[in-house]
Parts: C-alpha cells; structure tokens; sequence
C-alpha cells in the first residue's frame, strides 16, 4: 500500500525515492473510521467495513448498509463480519450492478484473494475462531480485523489496477 514497489532498503528509509509509492492518506483514517463507525454499538463489523469504502467513494446508500446486517457478528455460516464486508467492498469496485455482465471478470479472484490474504494473517475466516469463542473479546479484536481487512481489501484492489477513489481501472 504504502510500502516501496520494488521493496529495496533504500526505499524504506527515503522519503524522497521516486520508485515508493505516494502514502495513501485514506489509510492513516481507517482506525479512526473503525472506532467512530463501529464503537458504542452503531454498525457491526460487515456494516463498517463497506461503509468506510463507502465514504471513500462518497457513496451514501443506507439500504445497502441495512442489507449487511445480514452478515453481523458471523451470522452467515459463521463466517468474520468484517471479511464479508471485505468482500462486498470489493464487490463495490468490481462487481455487476445490473443484470448485464460483471464490470469486471477478476471479481471472483480478487474476492478469494482477500479471503487467502485474511486466513493467512488470522489463522482462519471463522467469527468465533477469531474471537477464542468469546463474544468479550470481540471489543478488542473485531477493530483490528476491521481495519486490516479495509487495508487488505484496498490494497488488492489498487495491485490490480483500480483508481480507490474513483472505482475506475486504470
């Protein structure tokens, strides 16, 4: 994301390197997003996940954040909140809105490449397997998963080409 594209050592100490990438400011927002988006009860991680891409877009569209509550606190199939609200961002970018053909034919690689990217950092996709089985502890971890599955998520999304403010491939 904001990390040298060449990954060299010089890279990392030069601010000035012209081969690092431009810092992207969204990301130094993300916790601060999580905390006011999430904290004291507002939305669950699946909804704050899409919302946070969402304000990124400038979309305002509370029925689709309504939608995923279906997703709140692993109640599809058990399945993280915040890796399906993942996966819908992604869809955001790339998915179909009408019943033509998918904008974009990589939606389906690039959504199973955020869950590759999630299971490996977390050891799996599963809510109460995040949480040790302990809903207490979600207080603590669901805004770090959240988080990272925002960073996750943009940073597929910008690998493969596509404009994070714009939706647009480029």
């Amino acid at each position: 994301m904001s990390e040298c594209l060449k990954n060299c050592a010089s890279c990392a100490a030069a601010s000035d390197c012209a081969d690092r990438a431009p810092a992207d400011p969204w990301l130094e927002k993300v916790d601060a997003m999580v905390k006011e988006l999430h904290g004291e009860g507002n939305f669950c991680c699946s909804q704050t996940v899409l919302a946070i891409g969402m304000k990124r877009l400038g979309l305002d569209d509370p029925d689709l954040l309504r939608a995923m509550a279906g997703y709140c606190g692993g109640s599809c199939a058990g399945v993280c909140g915040a890796l399906a609200g993942g996966e819908a961002l992604i869809g955001l970018y790339v998915g179909r809105g009408t019943p033509e053909p998918d904008r974009d034919p990589r939606q389906k690689q690039l959504a199973a490449e955020l869950s590759a990217k999630f299971r490996d950092y977390w050891k799996s996709t599963q809510c109460d397997d995040l949480v040790h089985g302990d809903p207490k502890l979600r207080e603590y971890t669901c805004p770090s998963l959240m988080a990272a599955t925002v960073e996750m998520a943009w940073g597929i999304l910008h690998e493969n080409g596509f404009n994070l403010d714009t939706r647009e491939a480029h």
